[in-house]
């Protein structure tokens, strides 16, 4: 549970911390890749509420209306937990790809909600995300795999 509440706070951290003009398109979705990747690979977590709880944390931060990243990372976390079971028979490299469209659906939620509500949003800074989180699926699971505890043999313990 430490390393659970210890890695939602640090994707928190990362997720907030102002990046240069040049690399900020490219920072990754943080909060998403932690809540799915606990959502996969310890369904006893409350990654829900954690999820609900972080996103109303991240719209009072982000100047966002109240409930956008709340449903962003809830629905991330919600259609990690479906896919468990699925991803179990994959290797490492098919779940990654199986990913993208999680990632560009938190992606296409965040747009769709600022095209709602009228805030201006660059899509770049909207959609290059998806691919270095992509990127980076792999090597946070095996971070978090061993802040968890256990070596990943495979897909899911």
């Amino acid at each position: 549970m430490l390393g659970f509440v210890l890695s939602l706070l640090l994707a928190l951290v990362l997720q907030v911390v102002q990046m240069p003009d040049v690399v900020a398109p490219f920072w990754p979705l943080w909060l998403p890749l932690a809540l799915a990747y606990w959502a996969l690979y310890a369904p006893g977590m409350p990654v829900l509420l954690a999820g609900w709880l972080l996103g109303l944390c991240s719209d009072v931060l982000y100047d966002a209306p109240l409930g956008q990243y709340a449903l962003g990372f809830v629905t991330v976390s919600y259609v990690a937990q479906r896919l468990r079971n699925t991803l179990a028979v994959f290797p490492l490299w098919q779940s990654t790809l199986i990913m993208v469209p999680v990632w560009a659906l938190f992606a296409f939620l965040m747009f769709w909600i600022d095209g709602l509500t009228h805030h201006s949003a660059d899509p770049l800074r909207r959609w290059l995300p998806v691919v270095t989180t992509s990127v980076l699926w792999p090597f946070t699971g095996a971070a978090l795999g061993g802040l968890r505890g256990r070596p990943r043999r495979g897909v899911l313990p």
